[in-house]
């Protein structure tokens, strides 16, 4: 069951995202962001696509888009993978 990308996933009073990508590549999907953080960060990376299903896949890389997310208030709380990395993000609502 696909969960539409308007819907803000939160549990109690935080809101959470994920990222995937290669800790080698140069663009990443982040899924769960609200309208307003997605422009947030694609005034920060221009070069991105909505072609992810609920997602948005910028070309930049998964730290640079991690570190951005930690400055509108997320915190990394779980990573898992190898090869493809996801980190799950949270922040206060």
């Amino acid at each position: 069951m696909e969960i539409p990308a308007n819907i803000l996933m939160s549990s109690g009073t935080y809101a959470y995202v994920a990222v995937k990508a290669s800790i080698h590549a140069s663009d990443s999907a982040v899924f769960g962001l609200s309208e307003v953080e997605v422009k947030a960060l694609v005034k920060r990376f221009s070069d991105y696509h909505r072609n992810v299903i609920n997602g948005v896949l910028l070309k930049a890389s998964p730290l640079d888009v991690v570190n951005a997310l930690g400055q509108l208030g997320y915190k990394v709380v779980a990573t898992t993978g190898e090869a493809e990395i996801v980190w799950t993000m949270q922040r206060d609502i």
